[in-house]
């Protein structure tokens, strides 16, 4: 067997591994959800456009316009209170910490910091 399949099994097995934890599991169903919520998927969709709108604005215009900063914040406040979309982050801010607990094990293992090397 190849190193790179190896590796490819390797990451396979913490793949399957990583879908049978409970934190991870948490995560995705709520992440499922979100997608499937027609509200709340628009919702996302129509902040992440007028965020768009705004970095355009900002590096077209010489000063922002306030009617286009006011819609993004306005959004972007009705994103965060929405209760799927703050139970996804609720359940990605459990599972954060534990994904961080892997990735130092991987970097452990493998003596290579792969965080360190994907910071600017």
């Amino acid at each position: 067997m190849e190193l790179d399949e190896k590796i490819s099994a390797a990451a396979l097995q913490l793949g399957q591994a990583l879908r049978q934890d409970a934190r991870v599991r948490a995560y995705l169903d709520a992440l499922e959800e979100t997608q499937n919520d027609l509200e709340a998927s628009a919702l996302e969709k129509k902040m992440y456009e007028a965020y768009k709108g705004l970095i355009t604005c900002q590096q077209v215009c010489e000063q922002l316009d306030s009617e286009v900063a006011r819609s993004f914040y306005d959004l972007r406040q009705q994103v965060q209170t929405h209760p799927l979309i703050c139970k996804r982050y609720d359940m990605l801010s459990v599972l954060q910490p534990h994904l961080n607990e892997v990735a130092e094990e991987i970097n452990f293992v493998l003596g290579v910091d792969f965080s360190a090397m994907a910071r600017p």
